[in-house]
């Protein structure tokens, strides 16, 4: 080969490659690039660690019945966080999830976002107030606000999307199923409002057939009536507050794509 070939080709190798070491050059300046590597090289560090926990965790999720809603509602990272930040790795424990801010905060900032009624934004002060009960430990006044919410966004969401309506009778407040039928109806507690939502999305769907132990005597509605009126009083326990983060959760992040999704269509109209 001749020298003037040889150079023919070395120049052509360097013109080829000088745009990759431009671009590697400016992705190593790259505050997004960055974050990323470091994000890569701080999971691998700490996968053998927190592999066995992780995997107590999700199989926890798989097999308790009660937890089923928790694989729609926490996320990989939310856990991979959790476990990683512990200094107690072997005793941290979905319970745990519940008090850190990345499972907080988007929670309470979906009632900022979601445009459905000022009485719906209001509730945000009570689940703040569940939290604070839930870090305390207060387990008993944690479950019973939980538990009245549930209801209360439920038909909150009900009478935005005109399947109830809001009446006052002998100066008490009722709720009537909109329809065509000559007889009105008025529905009273959550078994019903449950059933005028499973077909909302799927996840009003999931909580009308949830049931509690994996027991079909004690639907969701069932334990929600015999705590708030008194007889149940077994339950008030950080698993039972748990389930009902997750659910709150589940239905509040349902509603938030909901109405992000049909808001991007109206838009597009």
């Amino acid at each position: 080969m001749s020298t003037n070939n040889l150079q023919n080709i070395l120049l052509a190798i360097g013109e080829f490659i000088q745009p990759i070491a431009n671009t590697l050059n400016k992705l190593q300046k790259d505050p997004e690039t960055i974050r990323l590597l470091q994000n890569i090289g701080y999971w691998v560090s700490n996968h053998d660690r927190i592999s066995p926990s992780m995997e107590k965790i999700l199989t926890e999720m798989e097999i308790n019945s009660n937890l089923s809603e928790a694989e729609n509602t926490f996320t990989y990272k939310q856990i991979f966080k959790l476990l990683s930040d512990s200094e107690d790795i072997e005793n941290t424990s979905l319970f745990d999830l519940i008090n850190q801010s990345y499972f907080r905060d988007p929670l309470l900032k979906c009632f900022d976002e979601i445009e459905i009624g000022n009485h719906f934004k209001r509730r945000k002060n009570t689940i703040e107030e569940a939290f604070k009960l839930y870090e305390l430990k207060f387990y008993s006044g944690c479950l019973c606000l939980l538990h009245s919410q549930v209801e209360g966004i439920i038909t909150d969401y009900l009478i935005f999307k005109k399947i109830l309506r809001k009446d006052i009778k002998s100066g008490k407040t009722v709720f009537i199923v909109i329809s065509d039928k000559p007889k009105e109806e008025t529905t009273t507690g959550l078994k019903r409002k449950l059933e005028l939502a499973k077909d909302i999305n799927e996840s009003f769907s999931r909580l009308e057939m949830f049931e509690f132990d994996n027991n079909s005597n004690i639907k969701f509605h069932n334990e929600r009536n015999e705590i708030l009126h008194g007889s149940n009083i077994d339950n008030f326990t950080v698993e039972r507050c748990l389930i009902l983060f997750i659910w709150i959760d589940s239905i509040v992040s349902s509603i938030y794509k909901d109405e992000t999704y049909l808001n991007s269509l109206n838009k597009k109209v």
